[in-house]
């Protein structure tokens, strides 16, 4: 499957608090918040004796234990070598009580190892961990499991056939040896020697490929099983049409869902696929800042756009943004919108960079899995020429069948993203399997799945997982449901500020049903941009309330005020520095609190319009009801101050923000749709 470029990845940091990333994966943090991970306070004994193994205080959390089990490399013996599986196991807290079944979180990727994501399996345990165990592995390759360490494929901001070829000999004939299968036999093997008896089974993105796996090969060791960001293992389609699909559905509805955007004639993809023709003919060269505020030299052209779309990078802003991007330029010309948010993403969805670790994640085990076990649009078993001509053909088909497959983007220009992120191209040039090890078949021919109960859960407007494979995952289990998570991403129950999906998960391992699932279909809606202007004038001036002295001109200020705020929430996502720049100029930064419960956002001069700068302060409490509150300091046309207090809840549904104060000595009472 497509490489996990922005799932919530959680640091392993000791206390009450850890860091969680959205990581464009060995760059560095893109969106980050603490989080409480009921972890006990005090140190664990010297040991622990668990089955047949001793465990010892974590090196990074001396209240865990870990441990390593040595397994054969190649169990058929063909290649020789051992390689060491690194878990570790958080003993559950109340005493008091018989121990239920040990919880198993399996991490995404593939090359993230479970243990670099603890914090958010903690989190989402939560208060299940009184009575359950926590189990988690490192997949062979990845963490602390010799994690493949293919110096060129670490260092390129983006993969490349070089590099992957590069890897493939460092590897030799081992290359075949980090499949799936053998990692779900790992973890077996890791239970059994735990003397563990059933667990309930957690797996995200391609933990949810890995969970399938482990739930065929060894059925009756699980006691539930859940897969967040499901895609199936079998019956795959390596041209992965549930993406274009997908990305029409979440563009299109993010618009229908939001007030302005939905009394707009057409539709937000009919918009997009007009700009893209455009560009055909006339690509636009600019310079806009990143995340972090690099200014950055950028092309809009239809691979760039695509690359944006189909990336999964910037999650909400993309989603928030692209809409009134699009309009900006095709209506007034204002490229910026636009060019930003491609900035953003050629910095978000780099897969490497010099000096990234492999213990943080292996782009090497990446291809030796996506290679190894993942369906092709060429035969694995032929030689990279034949690979080639395989390739040419079945491209060939596909324009003659389905065109459209990608639209509004063309199958070429889908092609032409970096390889991680199209997939197309990306084993062209990997060796083929051993007979020991056919490619494409983690789970052996006629293997039966679990009888145990499985949730699925997709969000709908994920484009990485899309909710139309995690229906397919059902038909290979007879107690098996789909919760569709409305109007959120790629993983829904990690870092899940609504409290709905992991309380979904909860409840599932508690009493085998996710009980009452109505809040999936009531989540926020992704608030889109009305409109990007470049003066305040061009805005409609928030809603007066009693009281209001203000004239519409200070209500126009006072809403591009507003939308400066905003607009700094919406950079916080993609922001690995704490530090960013407005749309227009000004910098701010953001600093989140030891409690884990908030961050506090300083503005200075911050213009999301040419004539509005912003200064001041405010909060922004995450959880549900998600409160923003803040002070700002505005400085109009002509020079004209003012002092605005703004206050909206972030996480509620058709939100409205407050704004009160002065401009000019006038009282300002106003409404708006929150920004």
């Amino acid at each position: 499957m497509m490489r996990l470029i922005s799932k919530c990845k959680w640091s392993v940091l000791v206390g009450v608090a850890t860091i969680l990333a959205v990581v464009s994966p060995t760059q560095g943090a893109i969106r980050k918040h603490p989080v409480a991970t009921h972890r006990p306070a005090a140190a664990a004994a010297q040991s622990l004796g668990m089955g047949s193994l001793t465990l010892h205080p974590c090196s990074y959390d001396a209240s865990a234990y870990c441990g390593s089990l040595p397994r054969a490399l190649d169990p058929t013996g063909a290649v020789s070598g051992t390689i060491h599986i690194h878990f570790e196991v958080d003993v559950h807290t109340d005493n008091s009580q018989l121990p239920l079944e040990p919880l198993v979180f399996e991490e995404g990727g593939p090359g993230y190892g479970s243990t670099q994501s603890r914090g958010g399996y903690l989190a989402l345990s939560g208060p299940l961990q009184a009575r359950h165990d926590v189990i988690l592995m490192d997949q062979r390759g990845t963490g602390y499991s010799q994690a493949i360490d293919c110096p060129a494929l670490q260092n390129e901001f983006n993969i490349t056939l070089p590099a992957i070829t590069q890897c493939a000999a460092q590897l030799g004939d081992t290359t075949d040896l980090y499949g799936t299968g053998l990692a779900a036999d790992d973890l077996e093997a890791i239970l059994t020697a735990l003397g563990v008896g059933p667990v309930d089974l957690y797996g995200d993105s391609y933990g949810t490929y890995f969970s399938q796996t482990f739930s065929a090969r060894h059925p009756l060791r699980l006691r539930t099983l859940i897969l967040d960001g499901a895609y199936p293992v079998k019956g795959l389609n390596p041209w992965y049409p549930e993406i274009g699909a997908t990305l029409r559905h979440a563009f299109n509805a993010a618009c229908e869902r939001a007030p302005d955007c939905a009394s707009l004639p057409g539709s937000a993809v009919d918009r997009l696929a007009a700009l893209v023709q455009r560009l055909r003919v006339s690509p636009i060269r600019g310079q806009a800042p990143d995340g972090d505020g690099v200014l950055r030299s950028v092309s809009l052209d239809p691979v760039s756009l695509d690359y944006l779309s189909v990336s999964d990078a910037l999650y909400y802003p993309l989603t928030r943004e692209t809409d009134p991007a699009v309009r900006a330029l095709t209506d007034s010309g204002d490229a910026l919108p636009l060019l930003r948010l491609v900035a953003e993403n050629e910095v978000a969805s780099f897969t490497g960079s010099p000096g990234a670790t492999p213990q943080a994640l292996s782009n090497g085990l990446y291809e030796a899995v996506s290679c190894q076990d993942y369906s092709q649009i060429y035969n694995m078993t032929s030689t990279p020429g034949e690979r080639l001509a395989e390739r040419d053909a079945a491209f060939a088909q596909m324009e003659r069948t389905n065109p459209g497959i990608y639209y509004p983007f063309t199958l070429h220009e889908y092609g032409a993203a970096p390889l991680d992120i199209s997939l197309l191209n990306m084993c062209l040039t990997w060796p083929v399997p051993s007979a020991a090890y056919p490619p494409g078949q983690p789970i052996p021919p006629g293997a039966k799945f679990t009888e145990a109960p499985v949730l699925v859960l997709n969000g709908d407007m994920d484009t990485l997982t899309p909710a139309l494979q995690g229906r397919e995952v059902l038909k290979e289990y007879h107690h098996a449901q789909q919760v569709l998570v409305n109007n959120t991403f790629h993983v829904s129950a990690i870092g899940d500020e609504d409290n709905c999906a992991q309380q979904l998960v909860r409840n599932f391992i508690t009493t085998l049903t996710p009980g009452d699932t109505s809040c999936a279909a009531n989540i926020a809606e992704v608030r889109l941009v009305p409109k990007f202007a470049r003066s305040y004038a061009e805005l409609d001036p928030a809603a007066t309330l009693p009281g209001n002295q203000g004239s519409p001109t200070d209500l126009r200020v006072a809403a591009a005020a507003a939308y400066a705020l905003g607009d700094v929430l919406d950079l916080w996502w993609i922001n690995s520095t704490g530090n960013g720049v407005g749309l227009r100029g000004g910098t701010w930064s953001a600093v989140s609190n030891a409690s884990g419960s908030a961050t506090l956002f300083q503005m200075s001069q911050v213009r999301w319009t040419e004539d509005v700068a912003a200064s001041g302060q405010f909060v922004w409490n995450y959880y549900k009801p998600g409160l923003v509150s803040g002070t700002i300091t505005v400085i109009g046309p002509n020079g004209e101050s003012g002092e605005l207090t703004i206050t909206f809840k972030s996480r509620e549904r058709n939100a409205q923000a407050t704004i009160t104060g002065t401009i000019g000595g006038r009282k300002i009472a106003a409404t708006m749709y929150a920004p």
